[in-house]
């Protein structure tokens, strides 16, 4: 089969649909990736070819960008990418497209006049529920006419030379299907007992990165490790790093912090002698030697804290993550801190609170186990041609 994926540039979005890939590609499909050069090498280590367009995401975070100027990235993203697909569909005949909930799935999926299936990133959530999330969490103190009459010229330069049509502004939010992957279990989502069966729940997609590191991981080794990420996207995290510094210099073990790509690490030294601190992790080995796990609450980062059986401390920003962080507390395998609240004192008390009560633990031993019943890519792969022998 000739598969096609589409996807949204940030890494919670495509991390996820690796393991897919891979599947794919293993059973001899040919998969045909579009996304941006950041990706392009994990990508094609897995086999799958790759086309590139520009990265419109780039600098921009939930916290610096009203719902208008998202919408309008969107806009832009899905012009580049159906100007790839028109150009593909000359010479490739697809069977189906794989796409993301975010992004010009929908479009593309018209425009080639094929089946699709919608690969979920995150909770299974209701449309006006989640449009309600995504309002209250992208700023709209920039938004103003002239973005939106932008937006309305672009509309209508994909709708004119793509001859699809945009039913929606947040069409781009909400690219479901009549079949949808959803990368965790039914246990973890909220609710999941109560949604249909065109979602199909596999567990999170944990795919060893083809990227180089050079983490002293023999450094974390038979330690009581506390690992610290906020993510890739954080902007002006310097004085929440610098509290952590404050709260866990006398930590009884390895505190493995990762600043993300924005921040210089020079201005936030020196460091305790019991801190490992870069600007990238290799998160997936980390978390095999992790006690406690402090995070945003990204669902990537979330969901491998759960398969590796790692009680978190969640600190949400924006998006979906005050709904992960409750979910955590209502299962007891988290314990959330506004970020507000965050002091030295809330720091320690929670890291203490987590180490000092095994029931996070074992709790978090039963989400795993519900991860790695789920039957992942396999059952995915059931379902989609499932799926396609009856169109």
């Amino acid at each position: 089969m000739n598969v096609l994926i589409i996807n949204f540039p940030g890494e919670g979005h495509v991390n996820p649909t690796l393991g897919i890939v891979k599947a794919l590609v293993n059973r001899g499909d040919s998969v045909h990736y579009i996304t941006t050069e950041e990706f392009k090498d994990r990508i094609e280590g897995l086999g799958a070819n790759t086309y590139l367009h520009p990265n419109h995401l780039k600098g921009r975070t939930p916290q610096n960008t009203s719902i208008h100027e998202f919408l309008q990235i969107h806009l832009k993203l899905s012009f580049d990418i159906l100007t790839i697909v028109q150009e593909l569909a000359s010479s490739i005949s697809f069977d189906y497209v794989y796409h993301d909930t975010f992004g010009a799935g929908l479009l593309v999926k018209d425009y080639l006049n094929i089946p699709s299936v919608s690969s979920s990133s995150s909770f299974v959530i209701p449309h006006e529920q989640f449009l309600d999330i995504i309002k209250k969490s992208t700023s709209t103190s920039t938004s103003s006419s002239k973005v939106e009459k932008e937006n309305q010229v672009l509309t209508e330069q994909i709708e004119n030379c793509f001859g699809v049509k945009i039913k929606h502004p947040f069409q781009f939010l909400l690219n479901t299907a009549n079949l949808n992957i959803v990368y965790t279990s039914r246990e973890f989502q909220p609710g999941g007992k109560y949604i249909n069966d065109s979602y199909i729940f596999i567990g999170p997609s944990i795919t060893k990165r083809m990227q180089l590191h050079d983490f002293p991981i023999e450094e974390i080794r038979n330690e009581k490790v506390l690992y610290i990420s906020m993510g890739t996207l954080l902007i002006g995290g310097e004085s929440f790093f610098k509290t952590c510094v404050e709260a866990f210099k006398d930590f009884k073990g390895k505190v493995v912090l990762s600043v993300g790509n924005n921040t210089n690490i020079s201005e936030l030294g020196p460091f305790p002698r019991n801190f490992i601190v870069r600007n990238y992790i290799p998160q997936l080995e980390v978390l095999q030697y992790t006690d406690v796990f402090i995070t945003h609450g990204g669902m990537n980062s979330t969901s491998e804290g759960l398969y590796y059986e790692v009680p978190l401390i969640v600190v949400p920003q924006a998006n979906d993550q005050p709904m992960i962080a409750n979910r955590l507390e209502e299962l007891q395998v988290g314990y959330k801190i506004d970020p507000h609240e965050v002091s030295v004192k809330r720091l320690q008390e929670a890291v203490q609170h987590i180490l000092s009560t095994p029931s996070y633990l074992e709790n978090a031993k039963m989400i795993s186990k519900s991860f790695k019943e789920s039957n992942g890519e396999k059952k995915a792969l059931k379902a989609i041609d499932e799926y396609l022998a009856l169109i």
